[in-house]
């Protein structure tokens, strides 16, 4: 595999560094970035233990050449092995804690905030918005996987079964008008 990727970024050296040197230099600054959010997290944890629990907002969206948030969201990966039984139940379990909190702040900003979440590895795609659903609230499962759930209705979200369909309900939720398909880009469906 190693072979492969050296193999691979020789290649890319071949048409120069404009092909390659994006790539490291953004891969950098997401490095930078964990790294930045884990002394900032660690700092506070440390310095004030037990006082605080921290949590991040994913994505803030404007429109074009607007100063006011239009959405934001939180993006969420949960994989097919870890859902499959609330799914065949019709529902869908979030962290309840982080649902709270995530609720009121949408309340404070007054910005619709969603929960965009990827079902394994497959092309299938839940959204809904924090203020629009109403969840029961539940200690689930056993051992170390206890914990706090929102339990939402299967019902009561966007479910998108294909990166196309994801992208036309992604559409309607902003409020874009997507009279001509939208361009996809290769990697987001799977091309290479």
């Amino acid at each position: 595999m190693v072979a492969a990727r050296a193999q691979m970024i020789r290649q890319a050296a071949k048409y120069g560094r404009h092909v390659y040197r994006p790539f490291f230099d953004y891969m950098q600054r997401e490095i930078r970035s964990a790294e930045n959010r884990y002394i900032f997290s660690t700092l506070v944890e440390d310095a004030f233990p037990g006082k605080f629990s921290l949590y991040d907002l994913d994505e803030l969206v404007f429109r074009k050449n607007s100063n006011e948030p239009l959405a934001a969201f939180e993006l969420k990966f949960i994989s097919w092995r870890v859902i499959k039984d609330a799914w065949a139940q019709g529902e869908l379990e979030i962290n309840g804690w982080q649902f709270q909190r995530l609720r009121r702040l949408s309340e404070l900003l007054a910005v619709p905030l969603y929960y965009f979440i990827q079902i394994g590895n497959e092309e299938q795609f839940v959204m809904f918005n924090v203020q629009q659903v109403e969840p029961s609230f539940e200690y689930r499962r056993g051992g170390s996987a206890r914990d706090y759930y929102a339990v939402i209705s299967l019902d009561d979200v966007i479910v998108s079964r294909s990166f196309e369909e994801f992208v036309d309900d992604l559409g309607l939720l902003l409020g874009v008008n997507l009279a001509k398909p939208a361009q996809i880009p290769a990697y987001a469906v799977g091309g290479r």
